[in-house]
């Protein structure tokens, strides 16, 4: 390499930002469980947590390592939940199965409700975390006999 590359590449490392995501790892990707699944409009975080899988508890972390139980991650979507302890409610934020074209025509029904579904590329969705397909999050859904799902614009048919 040339001295004027170096020189480049050094200063490129010195103004880098040093943030959370690029120094460990995210929760949610690393840590099945550990995050809860939600709609695309989670709220936004950024911060450190230190993370303790037997408690299956997150919580701020400060400028010290994290204690002996737990590892440092970062958390981009999630909340502080206790302000007294620092515990923190991370999420894992899906696209909206809609906004995805993986929603039916709208039908009038009474009970749906809001959770994660598992859409298979053209095909059928079905309420859960676990699948071969890809997670959406779906506003307003209906569960039918056969165990899939029909989930729906949420502002339609109000």
């Amino acid at each position: 390499m040339h001295r004027t590359t170096l020189t480049i590449l050094a200063l490129a490392l010195m103004v880098a930002p040093l943030t959370a995501d690029a120094e460990y790892s995210h929760l949610c990707t690393s840590v099945p469980g550990a995050c809860e699944y939600t709609g695309p409009d989670a709220p936004k975080l950024g911060l450190e947590v230190c993370y303790e899988r037997s408690s299956n508890t997150a919580r701020l972390k400060n400028t010290a390592s994290c204690p002996a139980n737990s590892l440092p991650f970062s958390v981009g979507h999630g909340e502080v939940i206790d302000p007294q302890t620092g515990q923190v409610a991370a999420y894992m934020p899906l696209g909206d199965a809609c906004a995805a074209r993986q929603c039916a025509e709208y039908v009038a029904h009474e009970g749906g409700e809001e959770y994660v579904i598992c859409c298979e590329n053209g095909g059928p969705c079905w309420p859960g975390g676990d699948c071969g397909g890809v997670l959406y999050w779906c506003f307003d859904g209906v569960c039918n006999e056969d165990g899939t799902v029909d989930c729906f614009e949420a502002d339609e048919g109000l």
